[in-house]
């Protein structure tokens, strides 16, 4: 921290320390080569003129020396108002705060555990980043765009670390503390870079959870051999939609459009929650259960110990010990499940 505050004033400071310099040199020879002063008294004159004491001269000035200690006070006072305006630029501008932020998410990094790491702040990192810290994540985000990370300027929260670099980069994801991160979502432009980080993330950390997106459909099977854990891929989703819309008439957000939750349709959620012992749902039926009475949830479907996902149960389908319900409402109706699915 203080050899960064030292270089960063240092540079400040460069230009009129090369100024005045050149100005102490120009000074020494000239009252030597002009008024035939020795070394000790062309110092003498400079400490008092610089210092603007007043002391008396060593001997009577020419009019050239008159004129040329005038030439040298007015370059004195002109460096040393520049200095003053470099050193007050420094502060003003921000750039010791800078440090101090630097300083303090650093140290932050290196007691990160269990975070989220964010790679790409385009439309759908920032709607990721936005939801990860409404639930209180701390994250740690990846970008290399100049347009992107000017945005980021005025976005603050104490969750969030923003790091400068290319997550394609080893050094850039160990900064990010992958090693001890939970998830890494990787949201870059391109499948290439997507691909890039996740074998990188994987080799640094065989435990990490990868979430990536794919653009082309044919490059899941490279992903998956990367060891991508789950793939979310836009084409697909949007393609589901369609069908579902030309196949069924309606679908999901038709539904929430007609209820006139689409407003707030940020406030719905999807929710899986398990069913664990001592849950008064085990062996009971949907119908028994009744949980869109005692919740308001909309049961989807549910995963089964299998795995594998029944949509739309029916009411006389029971609930399994280890079954995954899959719902959707808000968020506190969702938790309110969760606690029924406990004991």
């Amino acid at each position: 921290m203080h050899s960064n505050f030292r270089h960063l004033l240092l540079r400040r400071l460069f230009i009129p320390l090369l100024a005045l310099i050149f100005l102490v040199v120009i000074g020494f020879f000239g009252y030597i080569l002009l008024e035939g002063y020795t070394a000790l008294e062309s110092i003498y004159m400079l400490v008092i003129t610089f210092a603007t004491i007043g002391y008396g001269e060593v001997q009577a000035l020419s009019d050239n020396g008159r004129i040329f200690t005038i030439l040298l006070i007015i370059g004195g006072f002109s460096v040393g108002l520049y200095a003053i305006s470099q050193i007050s630029t420094f502060f003003i501008d921000g750039e010791l705060s800078k440090l101090l932020k630097i300083k303090r998410m650093n140290k932050t990094l290196k007691n990160l555990k269990d975070h989220y790491i964010v790679c790409g702040y385009g439309k759908t990192g920032k709607k990721v980043i936005e939801d990860l810290l409404l639930k209180n994540k701390k994250v740690v985000l990846i970008e290399n765009h100049v347009e992107r990370n000017d945005r980021l300027k005025d976005f603050y929260d104490d969750n969030l670390i923003h790091i400068t670099g290319d997550a394609t980069s080893d050094e850039v994801l160990l900064q990010a503390g992958i090693e001890r991160a939970k998830y890494l979502i990787s949201v870059l432009t391109t499948d290439a870079e997507n691909l890039f980080v996740t074998l990188s993330a994987k080799d640094l950390n065989k435990n990490i959870k990868v979430i990536t997106r794919v653009e082309e459909t044919n490059s899941t099977g490279k992903f998956n051999k990367a060891g991508a854990d789950h793939l979310i891929s836009p084409i697909e989703i949007a393609s589901e939609r369609i069908d579902s819309i030309a196949t069924n008439g309606s679908d999901f957000y038709d539904f929430a459009q007609f209820f006139g939750i689409n407003d707030n349709s940020h406030d719905y959620k999807f929710g899986l929650v398990q069913i664990n012992a001592g849950s008064d749902l085990v062996g009971k039926s949907y119908r028994e259960a009744n949980i869109p009475q005692r919740t308001q949830l909309v049961v989807i479907g549910f995963y089964s110990l299998s795995n594998e996902l029944q949509v739309n149960p029916k009411a006389d389908n029971q609930i399994q010990l280890g079954d995954r319900l899959l719902v959707f409402g808000l968020e506190n109706q969702i938790n309110d499940l969760k606690v029924i699915a406990k004991h």
